[in-house]
């Protein structure tokens, strides 16, 4: 059997992470993981420290490495830096792009909406890492580029949360369409808006997850209610 490298265990890892397997606030177990992926300890503990770098992950005093649970404040922040950091990408960029670069942006973008109709959904996470990655290729920052592409991984975390909401998922591939539509424009404004369009949706629904998962909009209520 071939030898998993710790590139590619950081991404099932990641993963399983994003679908649920290791859901928020959960334990990775050295030697069960190590044994579950057939990987040295060596390895296992490098992807532990990509992913703690990426956000993912993080070293506990006494417990080991935990998922981590973003609090919503902390994931709207994380999505305010984003659209920072995109929108000037967009603004940054030459329009209309390369014809070669729309081809391969679109040719991604059917893939998408493709696994989006098949309900593949491990597909559409990495098909839209793509989608972004290619689309943000003719910005000619790279360093803003590449704090782009960081970011974006820090939110991880709530891709999926809303993967099983048709009605976003049309939405998510209208919105794709309108990003390759800007890119062939000439209206650096207009391409702009759609990225920042494309933003918010999956830190709302965070936000209910979390709440829903420890009762805090219940709490609030019910606080709100007795100081009334």
């Amino acid at each position: 059997m071939e030898r998993m490298t710790v590139e590619d265990l950081v991404q099932r890892i990641e993963e399983d992470i994003v679908f649920g397997v290791h859901p928020p606030g959960s334990r990775l177990i050295e030697n069960r993981m190590a044994e579950r992926f057939q990987v040295t300890r060596h390895v296992l503990r490098a992807a532990f420290e990509r992913l703690a770098h990426q956000g993912l992950v993080e070293h506990t005093h006494n417990r080991g490495v935990e998922v981590v649970e973003p609090t919503p404040g902390r994931i709207e922040d994380l999505y305010q830096v984003r659209e920072i950091l995109e929108t000037s990408a967009a603004r940054m960029t030459p329009l209309p792009a390369p014809r070669a670069v729309t081809a391969e942006i679109d040719g991604i973008r059917v893939r998408h909406e493709d696994a989006v109709t098949a309900k593949d959904f491990r597909a559409v996470f990495h098909l839209n890492i793509a989608f972004h990655r290619a689309q943000f290729s003719s910005c000619p920052n790279a360093s803003l580029t590449q704090a782009v592409e960081a970011f974006a991984r820090k939110v991880h975390i709530v891709r999926a949360v809303r993967y099983d909401d048709a009605a976003h998922m049309q939405d998510v591939v209208a919105q794709h369409r309108g990003i390759v539509d800007a890119l062939r424009g000439s209206d650096a404004e207009v391409y702009a808006r759609r990225v920042a369009a494309h933003l918010p949706a999956s830190s709302t629904a965070y936000r209910r997850a979390y709440e829903i998962r420890h009762g805090t909009s219940r709490t609030s209520r019910a606080r709100g209610a007795q100081a009334s």
